[in-house]
C-alpha cells in the first residue's frame, strides 16, 4: 500500500493505492499520525486504485474509524472498485461508513 495526504485546512483526502493488507499495519500506523499531526474535520480514503483489501485492512479501518470519531472527524470511504467493494458489501462497511461513488 501506497498514500498520499492531499488537502490543507479542514479537509484531506488520503489516495491509497496498490494491495491494503495486514502487512501494511506500519504503514498505516504512519498515515494515522500524519493525520494526526495535521488535523481535519473531514478525511476522505480515496480507494479508486486499491485493488486487494484484506480481514486485518479491515480491522485498521475499523480502528481508524474508532480514532476519528473519538476527534468528531468525519470519515468516508471514496470508491472502492471490483473486489475491494464488494468485500466492503459483504462486511457491510457500506452501512458503517459514508460511501461515495465515482464522480
Amino acid at each position: 500500500m501506497d498514500f498520499v495526504i492531499e488537502g490543507q485546512g479542514d479537509e484531506k483526502r488520503v489516495v491509497l493505492s496498490g494491495a491494503l493488507t495486514f502487512v501494511d499495519n506500519q504503514k498505516f500506523k504512519q498515515l494515522m499520525a500524519s493525520l494526526e499531526e495535521n488535523p481535519a474535520k473531514a478525511v476522505t480514503l480515496d480507494f479508486t486504485a486499491v485493488e486487494f483489501i484484506d480481514s486485518g485492512a479491515l480491522g485498521m479501518l475499523l480502528l481508524f474509524c474508532e480514532q476519528c470519531q473519538s476527534k468528531n472527524i468525519s470519515l468516508s470511504l471514496h470508491a472502492p472498485q471490483g473486489q475491494v467493494k464488494k468485500i466492503f458489501m459483504l462486511s457491510k462497511f457500506d452501512q458503517l461508513f459514508s460511501m461515495q461513488k465515482t464522480g
